[in-house]
């Protein structure tokens, strides 16, 4: 269940850090913060908005193979009035072991999960993006382009998840609160 994304605009992070200072010209500023901070982004939506984010499951799909079990969890980010403030997929490889662990944390936010697990993990973003994909513009209630971003999250240097996040072109709107 995961519609196409059209991109107008997509920069790589090696690019994002060479180029810093050209950054501004290209992404406002508020947008930067959403797109290049590496803290829980549930934690920053929870201020934005004065609320506690919502998680509603939109997907999970697990395969399962001998030793690796891959899972598939696409959710969306809401306030306490439903409104679709981010779209997130995010892939897992889990062993049996992982997968009994995540289980318990599988309907609050990923950065909420690992935060309340004291569980220390690295950030490391990929890429971000600005484009057009009509499934998520149907649900953000929008026709302006949306951005994202791609980043893996670390645990004792090894790969845990792949997350891909789309948020809404209202986000800012809360900056002026």
């Amino acid at each position: 269940m995961f519609h196409k994304f059209h991109p107008i605009f997509t920069m790589q992070a090696r690019r994002i850090k060479c180029n810093f200072k050209y950054l501004d010209k290209l992404v406002p500023i508020i947008w930067q913060i959403i797109l290049t901070n590496e803290g829980s982004f549930t934690l920053t939506l929870d201020s934005l908005t004065y609320t506690k984010t919502r998680i509603k499951m939109s997907q999970k799909k697990y395969e399962i193979s001998s030793h690796i079990t891959r899972s598939i969890r696409c959710v969306w980010l809401e306030n306490t009035i439903y409104t679709k403030l981010t779209f997130a997929r995010s892939l897992w490889l889990l062993t049996y072991k992982d997968l009994q662990c995540i289980e318990k944390y599988n309907y609050q936010p990923i950065g909420q999960s690992f935060i309340e697990s004291k569980t220390d993990i690295y950030k490391q973003i990929h890429e971000i993006y600005y484009g057009h994909c009509q499934y998520l513009e149907k649900y953000f209630k929008t026709d302006k382009p949306i951005w994202g971003r791609k980043y893996t999250l670390y645990y004792k240097n090894i790969s845990y998840t792949t997350i891909q996040e789309f948020f809404s072109p209202n986000l800012i709107n809360f900056f002026y609160t």
